[in-house]
């Protein structure tokens, strides 16, 4: 078992500690994913991919404001589910 800790900066940032970036294999440009599960937090590392390094690099062709309200839709909907499960624990924003 590893533990290490971290300060949380008045910008609600921390430093993910190199012996834990070293145990996950935690690299520069990977996501870190944060899980809320019965009290505890629990962090699971979402690696950079070759595709993630290629998003935004070539132009799309066409119309694609269809798919912007789509990904816009979804990120709303998603807020949305979260503010719920936060309210019906009493966690107000």
């Amino acid at each position: 078992m590893i533990t290490a800790s971290s300060k949380l900066t008045s910008k609600g940032q921390i430093t993910i500690p190199i012996e834990i970036r070293k145990a996950l294999e935690i690299e520069e440009g990977d996501n870190i994913r944060f899980i809320i599960e019965d009290g505890e937090a629990k962090i699971k590392v979402v690696k950079k991919t070759i595709v993630d390094e290629l998003f935004g690099c070539i132009e799309p062709k066409g119309d694609t404001s269809d798919l912007n309200k789509l990904i816009n839709d979804a990120w709303e909907e998603r807020a949305e589910e979260i503010v719920r499960k936060m309210n019906d624990k009493g966690i107000h924003s």
